[in-house]
């Protein structure tokens, strides 16, 4: 079929007529095709000779229950202030599986939920086919011209909710027997004028005729291969050298042509500064970054931003500038919801745009997790038709001493790394933050960069201005000497965000401690697991120990953990030694925090252990010994 395998019934697009999905989760829909029709704004301001006579709207499928949901609000808030043109199609047949819509719905009147954003709205019988045409011509007409509109079609669902609803046990065979006779739109169409003269006998028999035709074309087809699910895992390979990435031929020109020529001015002038900081070691990684969306802003006009307070440059400056320089399509500064805007982007990423969306705190992206799910599985269930060039930052993690309670220290990284199709990466210096983000906006695929929520602004150093990092490897920050490694007193410590400066911090004493040291490695990509450095390191000194951002259970470390037991047993002289949050909401007070968030004194602790424990040891493997 269209997804060669991948979607099944409910995922079905196809990109040469422009049919954008069936999406499983309830109203995740709606954030798309608000995302879709920015996409058409975006391609007039763009290419406004190419669509001169563009007259393309986005139409979105909803039920009159998933209506009720919250996205629906957000996207008529966003829908009415941006005049996009965007149809809801709300296909009302008053149940949910098997719930009357009544019985749970205030009001099932969803054509009226516009009124408070200004959007029309009109409610038709889709029994009745000519008040249903005239209704939908009108209501396109309006689109095309005006902007958004809602079209309720009250309809019978004749089959049930899904293969697996058994709704011939629930008593509906009478009210099924009824519906045939009285609601079926089809039936009722050939028993009316309009039908008079019409060869609907022939008309059915040729849409039976293409109904076989694919029956056939299905049965006949052979199976997809297996290895195609792995083939499908992300549009880019994890080793793709973004420095070679092109644009656009006319980029530039159309840069210039759709910016303020001061405003563009001014935006340069503060690249050039940043630049110079840069190259100077003065830039923080909160600027390094602003400086990598810029440059790619101005690069690839196709490159979009969208985050909260926006225009004041967020919490951390990351967008700063991105609206007065490229305007209020480029530079979305959204309202309080992150899986709205979140799921605008990834209707942008379907369409042509390389969407980044700020974070305030990657904690707030919780309420983004479908939406983030969506963006992993898309390639992939589309059977590779639509590529989802989505970067996702924000600064998060959990800093010893950072006092900002349990709901903005939570391990969201963790979260994630069970959604396939996503990059996870990590960057806890400037260089890294400015590389990594440049690589990941030039991604085909959905990209998470986690930075430092306690170090954004305090720490600075060089960035190579221009040049793009892998997004697929660790870095080996602090190379064990070799002294080290040949009398056994070497150890492998894995870390990334403020890990990194808690075993800096301690560094200089573990080396004090009768030459021990360590091979320091950040761990810059969560996912995909750079496992040959981890392998090469062990290689080398035999012991590991992961100072880890997230919980003891379901955390980073665990996967790391469990990784290095799977693949890197044999080189192993003890078990890995886990230094992780402990399964307790992090408190605000620092005497209770210490207790529950791991530092660099644990590291000192557990390689000074790992070093010294001798007994019982056998050559490449481990054997149990004592923790004393």
């Amino acid at each position: 079929g269209t997804c060669r395998g991948t979607g099944g019934s409910m995922h079905i697009y196809d990109k040469d007529t422009n049919f954008q999905g069936g999406w499983a989760l309830v109203c995740e829909q709606l954030p798309y095709a608000a995302g879709a029709a920015r996409s058409i704004l975006l391609d007039r301001m763009l290419k406004p000779d190419e669509h001169k006579d563009d007259d393309r709207i986005a139409v979105v499928f909803v039920g009159e229950g998933g209506a009720q949901n919250g996205r629906m609000a957000e996207c008529l808030n966003a829908a009415a202030k941006e005049k996009l043109p965007l149809l809801f199609i709300v296909i009302d047949n008053g149940r949910a599986i098997n719930t009357f819509t009544p019985d749970v719905a205030a009001n099932n009147d969803v054509y009226l939920q516009g009124q408070h954003y200004g959007v029309p709205g009109i409610k038709v019988d889709g029994g009745n086919l000519e008040e249903t045409l005239k209704a939908g011509r009108a209501v396109v007409d309006y689109v095309r011209s005006e902007g958004p509109a809602i079209l309720q079609v009250h309809t019978y669902r004749f089959q049930g909710h899904s293969p697996a609803d058994p709704e011939h046990e629930r008593g509906r065979k009478d009210e099924k027997k009824w519906a045939r006779a009285e609601a079926d739109p089809i039936k009722l169409f050939e028993a009316s004028a309009l039908a008079d003269g019409l060869d609907l006998e022939g008309a059915s028999k040729a849409a039976k005729a293409v109904v076989k035709q694919s029956l056939d074309f299905a049965r006949e087809s052979p199976p997809p291969p297996a290895e195609l699910a792995k083939e499908l895992e992300f549009p880019d390979p994890p080793d793709t050298d973004y420095n070679t990435r092109g644009v656009m031929a006319d980029a530039a020109e159309v840069t210039k042509r759709t910016t303020n020529p001061e405003r563009l001015a001014a935006c340069q002038a503060h690249v050039a500064e940043l630049q110079a900081l840069a190259v100077k070691g003065e830039i923080s990684i909160a600027d390094a970054v602003n400086l990598a969306v810029l440059e790619e802003m101005l690069r690839d006009p196709t490159t979009v931003c969208h985050a909260e307070d926006l225009q004041a440059g967020s919490s951390y400056n990351i967008p700063k500038l991105t609206q007065q320089t490229f305007g209020t399509l480029r530079g979305a500064d959204e309202i309080i919801d992150e899986g709205h805007f979140l799921g605008k982007a990834l209707g942008e990423g379907m369409n042509g745009y390389r969407p980044i969306v700020e974070m305030m705190n990657t904690n707030f992206a919780i309420y983004a997790m479908a939406e983030i799910s969506s963006a992993g599985n898309t390639y992939a269930t589309t059977g590779g038709q639509f590529q989802m060039p989505l970067t996702i930052v924000g600064a998060g993690g959990t800093a010893p001493n950072q006092a900002l309670g349990a709901e903005h220290s939570q391990p969201f990284h963790a979260y994630i790394m069970g959604i396939p199709g996503l990059k996870i990466g990590t960057a806890a210096s400037p260089d890294a933050a400015y590389g990594m983000m440049k690589s990941m906006i030039r991604d085909n695929g959905p990209c998470f960069l986690l930075l430092p929520v306690n170090q954004m602004q305090g720490v600075k150093g060089h960035a190579d201005v221009g040049r793009c990092l892998p997004i697929h490897t660790c870095e080996v920050v602090h190379r064990a000497s070799d002294d080290a490694v040949a009398a056994g007193k070497a150890v492998t410590v894995l870390t990334y965000l403020h890990g990194l400066k808690e075993v800096h911090g301690v560094l200089g004493e573990i080396q004090e401690c009768d030459g021990l040291d360590v091979d320091l490695i950040e761990l810059r990509s969560l996912k995909p697991l750079d496992m040959e450095t981890i392998h090469s390191s062990l290689a080398r000194t035999h012991k590991a120990v992961i100072l880890d951002e997230s919980t003891i259970s379901g955390g980073v470390g665990a996967t790391v953990s469990a990784l290095i037991h799977e693949q890197c047993f044999h080189l192993l002289d003890a078990p890995v030694r886990r230094l992780a949050m402990e399964d307790i909401p992090v408190p605000y007070a620092s005497s209770m925090e210490c207790a529950v968030v791991k530092r660099g004194v644990d590291v000192k602790k557990a390689v000074i252990e790992l070093a010294v424990q001798k007994a019982g040891v056998t050559s490449g493997r481990y054997a149990a010994v004592s923790g004393d």
